[in-house]
């Protein structure tokens, strides 16, 4: 069975203060271009989808914070009178509301919090991440301010990844809240929306979950920072964000090494995506050129940092015998999703990669993310 998303985006809705409760929505994410790219300063091609974390917020009459996560059969309660205790690492919605109590930005009552959604978990689509950008426009709806959509990716990239030491970037949560094709600039910070209208998505889901995500970024990144020192040793002008690549190649007589091997692979991540930027400034870009390259940045990820699996491979394999252009391993990998560009194959897509033993989602690049007051 081909599954489809069963919620649709819902816009800002802006007004008359109605109960004061409200819905949140905040869309997934698959990288285009530039895995394991953000957190190393380079950029990042992104596109939101139709799949999303969904908040529905009530106020209550005390001072609690009452969370039902509805999809998980898991609740949680809290006061929001001092700093919250974690349960555990990743603990996101307690740790969005101590990043905004930081901040300024707490409500004075307490509320209900029901969270739901149908974004895979662990598949590489950036659920917590929408997850946490939901919870820092429902605080802040909540606390009666205004954030704007940088302030939104920011805040919730506090509360993912930095309050709790990790290696990720800030591409999730941008591409979350902004909406999308979206270019990051990961120098400037500067999000800027490219025209191309993408279609023909088709998202595999392995079902293998991965074993230690967290670890994997950080010893990729911390791999390639001590790689970059090394060649800088040899080029004293080496920037990873300017050298051309064959200056690095050309410092290697022999072999590389697996550990320069993957510095060299950031380097190529990098030229591949400045490349697709270009092409993605088309409204209607060549969906074979795209496919290609969503082929080059695959096998960079497969061969030069382990991160495919067998069963991925198979699934990719089935995909490109149904019709797909391209196909790529989507998120940090070792188990989790693909994507495949479709290009208007996208049912048989999806029915090979469902019988190669994924579970497909058929998605489409959505808005960002959204709030709406509810009625009486």
């Amino acid at each position: 069975m081909v599954v489809r998303n069963s919620f649709e985006m819902n816009s800002l809705v802006v007004g008359e203060k109605m109960n004061g409760g409200f819905e949140v929505r905040a869309p997934g994410r698959v990288c285009l271009f530039g895995e394991h790219s953000d957190y190393l300063g380079l950029d990042v091609i992104a596109a939101s989808i139709d799949l999303v974390i969904e908040i529905v917020a009530s106020p209550r009459e005390d001072n609690e914070i009452h969370i039902e996560y509805c999809d998980l059969g898991e609740q949680d309660r809290f006061s929001i009178d001092s700093e919250i205790e974690y349960r555990n690492k990743r603990d996101y919605i307690r740790s969005s509301f101590n990043v905004m109590r930081r901040k300024g930005f707490f409500p004075t009552q307490g509320w209900n919090i029901h969270v739901s959604g149908n974004i895979p978990i662990a598949a590489g689509l950036s659920s917590s991440s929408a997850m946490t950008v939901g919870a820092i426009m429902a605080i802040a709806e909540m606390a009666g301010k205004k954030l704007s959509t940088e302030e939104v990716a920011l805040t919730a990239y506090e509360a993912e990844v930095a309050e709790f030491g990790e290696s990720g970037g800030t591409m999730d949560h941008f591409a979350s809240a902004v909406g999308g094709v979206i270019h990051i600039d990961m120098e400037s910070m500067k999000v800027t929306k490219l025209p191309a209208e993408l279609d023909s998505i088709v998202i595999g889901d392995s079902g293998e979950k991965k074993k230690d995500t967290v670890g994997d970024l950080r010893y990729i990144r911390t791999t390639v920072e001590s790689e970059y020192e090394a060649i800088k040793r040899k080029i004293s002008t080496f920037d990873h964000r300017k050298t051309p690549a064959n200056m690095v190649y050309e410092l290697t007589q022999r072999k590389p090494s697996k550990e320069r091997r993957m510095a060299e692979a950031t380097l190529r991540n990098r030229d591949l995506t400045n490349q697709a930027i270009e092409l993605l400034r088309d409204i209607k870009p060549d969906s074979y050129v795209l496919g290609e390259m969503l082929e080059e940045h695959h096998e960079i990820l497969r061969d030069d940092f382990n991160r495919s699996t067998p069963k991925i491979e198979k699934m990719i394999q089935a995909a490109m015998g149904a019709g797909a252009v391209g196909c790529k391993i989507n998120g940090s990998g070792g188990g989790g999703s693909m994507m495949a560009y479709a290009s208007g194959w996208e049912r048989e897509v999806a029915s090979a990669i469902q019988l190669a033993g994924g579970t497909a989602y058929i998605v489409k690049v959505s808005r960002g993310a959204s709030l709406t007051k509810v009625k009486d």
